[in-house]
């Protein structure tokens, strides 16, 4: 499951997943993330990813994940914040992937950690 928030006032994408994320849905996702992202400024927002309650990654969709970094990193957002899995196997997928497309966002274990720049 996920969901995205926009708030304005604040600038801040928020999108959270959590749970397994099946192929369908995976897909669902990336669509739904090429429409947000049309309808806002990236330069201008920080994106905030909450995975806390994202499980094990399936090898099929780690290419998903890989895909969705690099998007991130690409539209310029001002910062890039992933939140961790408290799934010590999820959180070390999600670094090696971010390893792997050299993602250049922040990683930590709860929100409060990050401060923007």
């Amino acid at each position: 499951m996920y969901k995205f928030e926009i708030d304005d006032k604040e600038k801040v994408l928020h999108i959270t997943a959590e749970g397994f994320f099946k192929n369908d849905e995976s897909t669902e996702f990336m669509e739904a993330l090429y429409e947000i992202f049309g309808s806002i400024q990236a330069t201008e927002y920080d994106l905030i990813v909450d995975l806390i309650h994202l499980n094990v990654i399936k090898q099929d969709l780690v290419y998903r994940i890989a895909d969705a970094f690099e998007l991130y990193d690409e539209l310029g957002f001002r910062n890039i914040v992933i939140v961790n899995p408290i799934s010590i196997l999820a959180k070390v997928q999600l670094f090696n992937i971010a390893r792997s497309v050299h993602f250049s966002g922040t990683f930590v274990d709860s929100l409060e950690e990050w401060q923007p720049r």
